[in-house]
């Protein structure tokens, strides 16, 4: 079972709602599109010993999603994910990985900067089991 955070493991994001893209400041729209996408985990996001988050490049999904990078950003309290193969992230997709600015939490919205427009946000659940595996998820277990 590989967890979310380990190197080179393949994380499903399923959207949850609405995804919007974000395509210069106070220019967005909302979209319902709640297909998956995948991402191949290629670097970590600490605060001190915790990972808060991941990024990698995009391997799968609709067209909108090819050839740019996923930060994924931990949204659920008590999560770790060097162990959890399921859980619910905020994400943003562009063209590099998204980076805490220190303004918000890191799983708000705002809390978050990413290099260039447009990029594409919200929240969803993600997953890296491989097959019928059970699921963990340190936030449920506590």
């Amino acid at each position: 079972m590989p967890p979310i955070a380990q190197m080179g493991s393949v994380v499903e994001v399923s959207p949850s709602d609405e995804i919007q893209i974000v395509f210069g400041l106070g220019d967005y729209e909302f979209v319902n599109d709640r297909s998956p996408f995948s991402v191949t985990v290629e670097g970590l996001i600490r605060q001190g010993e915790k990972v808060i988050g991941i990024y990698g490049p995009v391997t799968s999904g609709h067209e909108r999603y090819k050839g740019l990078t996923a930060t994924l950003l931990l949204r659920l309290d008590n999560s770790d994910w060097t162990r959890d193969n399921h859980s619910a992230a905020g994400f943003k997709v562009g063209r590099g990985s998204a980076r805490p600015n220190g303004r918000h939490p890191v799983w708000h919205p705002e809390g978050t900067d990413i290099e260039g427009f447009p990029f594409i946000t919200r929240y969803g659940t993600i997953d890296s089991r491989l097959g019928n595996e059970q699921a963990v998820n340190s936030a449920k277990d506590s």
